[in-house]
């Protein structure tokens, strides 16, 4: 799979890989680059499009090794940040939950100490009546 322009320099990363701007396949395709993530070929650099041409030679088995234990720590890392990223939503969705409570609360409290006032002060009244005709 030549190239059939000389590549440029500048990439896009676009989510599928890696576009190398102006590459191009005997296709007449863009040009993407992946990284493998496959035991086989653990970090290795491929192109693709419509088949797969390699971009550098095969790593020694230590560097395979070391490349497939950060992919296999990678992965677990990936996972916890899941894990984190869930928990973080229930908990700000449960201290927007528990905002509301407060906010209501405070409301009937507010409520309460008004009626608790009038209460007071009806109570105040009567004792004043009480005393001034006796």
């Amino acid at each position: 799979m030549e190239s059939s322009s000389s590549s440029s320099g500048s990439t896009n990363n676009t989510g599928g890989g890696i576009e190398i701007q102006g590459r191009t396949c005997y296709c007449g395709s863009t040009v993407r680059m992946f990284t493998s993530r496959k035991q086989q070929n653990p970090g290795r650099r491929f192109i693709r499009c419509p088949g797969v041409c390699w971009v550098d030679q095969f790593v020694c088995d230590r560097a395979a090794t070391i490349i497939l234990g950060l992919m296999v720590r990678l992965n677990q890392l990936e996972g916890q940040y899941r894990t984190v990223e869930t928990e973080m939503n229930r908990l700000e969705e449960q201290n927007r939950d528990l905002l509301v409570n407060f906010v209501q609360l405070e409301s009937a409290n507010n409520a309460l100490r008004y009626k608790l006032k009038l209460v007071l002060i009806c109570v105040l009244v009567c004792l004043l009546a009480l005393f001034w005709y006796v």
